[in-house]
């Protein structure tokens, strides 16, 4: 019998950080010199100028069409992985699911993202207690996620960290992938 692979959607598939600072780069440019590399989930390490609720406001009320649509880029590798990686997961008897912590407005735009760029899981869970999903593995990208999956998981999953510059902690305590198709190896050698 195969595995429950979750996958997470923000910083794993969709390059959101990075089309939130390009965003805020064209609606704001006062600020495009203002902004920081993202190192984190936290919004006011790397948008300085606003306040965490003036950032919200901006990210998930404002401009969450535009922020979260089809015109956020994915992330490469992932585009070019998703094939070979469904293709052994189908091969293996393993299942593919994503897990992802949507906020409510931001779901539908979250599907018609992924159909649009092929990600076609046939099970999805929108939660942010992705702790309580039924996966032997989550591959994520948020430290702060990923250390409750650890403790919590309903099933004693394996948490994954997806590299990105603001989890170099978590690279250090639990296995690290560069980009998807890493799984294949890491996990099943």
């Amino acid at each position: 019998m195969g595995l429950r692979i979750g996958i997470d959607c923000d910083g794993v598939l969709r390059d959101l950080t990075g089309n939130i600072a390009n965003h805020i780069s064209e609606t704001h440019p006062e600020h495009k010199d203002k902004l920081l590399t993202p190192n984190s989930w936290n919004w006011s390490d790397w948008i300085p100028f606003w306040s965490e609720d003036e950032s919200e406001q901006y990210i998930f009320e404002d401009n969450y069409i535009d922020i979260f649509g089809i015109d956020c880029p994915p992330i490469k590798s992932s585009i070019e992985d998703w094939k070979k990686l469904k293709r052994w997961a189908e091969d293996e008897g393993h299942e593919l699911v994503l897990v992802s912590a949507q906020r409510e407005q931001t779901k539908e735009i979250t599907d018609e993202w992924l159909k649009y760029y092929g990600f076609d899981f046939k099970e999805k869970h929108y939660t942010h207690q992705k702790w309580a999903v039924d996966v032997d593995i989550l591959i994520d990208d948020s430290p702060k996620k990923l250390g409750i999956f650890k403790k919590k998981s309903v099933n004693n999953g394996t948490a994954i960290v997806f590299k990105q510059n603001w989890n170099t902690k978590s690279q250090k305590s639990k296995m690290t992938i560069d980009r998807l198709s890493d799984i294949i190896g890491r996990v099943f050698g």
